[in-house]
C-alpha cells in the first residue's frame, strides 16, 4: 500500500511541476524547439529509422507544434488574466474560479498533445525501436532537466 501511495505522489508531484511549467514553455519555445529538433535527429539516428519513416516522424511532431503552441498563448493569456484578478483589492471569487477552471484545462489539453504525440510517435516503430525512443526521452528529459538546473544556479 505505501509502495502505490508514493508512487502516485510522485506521479503527482511530476504533473505539478509540469503545469508549474507551462506558462514558462512560450518564454523559451524557440530555445526548445531547437533542442527537440536536435532530440529527433538523435532519434532518427539511434533507431535506425529509415528515410520514410523518419519524415512521418518529424511530420507528428509538426503537427503538434502549431497546436500548442495555439495552447500556450491561451495559457498565458489567462495566467495574465488571473494575475490581473487576484491583485484586485476585492478579488471577484466566481471571475477567479473561472479562470482557475480555464487554466487547468489548458494545462490539461497541453498535457494531452504530448501524450497524443507520444502514441503517434510510437504507432511508427517497431517494438525494440519504443523500447530505445522511451530510455532516449528520459535521457533527453534529464539532460534538459541538469541545464535548467545549471541557469538557475546562476
Amino acid at each position: 500500500m505505501k509502495r502505490k501511495t508514493d508512487f502516485r505522489l510522485r506521479c503527482l508531484g511530476l504533473l505539478l511541476v509540469a503545469a508549474l511549467m507551462a506558462p514558462s514553455l512560450g518564454q523559451a519555445q524557440e530555445k526548445r524547439e531547437g533542442s527537440y529538433s536536435e532530440l529527433q535527429q538523435r532519434l532518427v539516428k539511434e533507431l535506425n529509422l529509415t528515410p520514410e519513416k523518419a519524415k512521418e516522424f518529424q511530420a507528428v511532431s509538426g503537427k503538434y507544434e502549431q497546436s500548442r503552441a495555439e495552447l500556450i498563448g491561451k495559457i498565458e493569456k489567462n495566467d495574465s488574466e488571473l494575475e490581473k484578478a487576484l491583485a484586485a483589492p476585492q478579488p471577484d471569487e466566481g471571475k477567479i474560479n473561472e479562470l482557475v477552471a480555464a487554466a487547468i484545462s489548458g494545462q490539461d489539453q497541453l498535457f494531452a498533445t504530448f501524450k497524443a504525440q507520444r502514441q503517434e510517435e510510437m504507432a511508427l516503430l517497431t517494438p525494440v525501436q519504443r523500447g530505445k525512443f522511451l530510455m532516449a526521452l528520459r535521457k533527453w528529459h534529464q539532460e534538459e532537466r541538469e541545464k535548467y538546473e545549471k541557469t538557475e544556479k546562476k
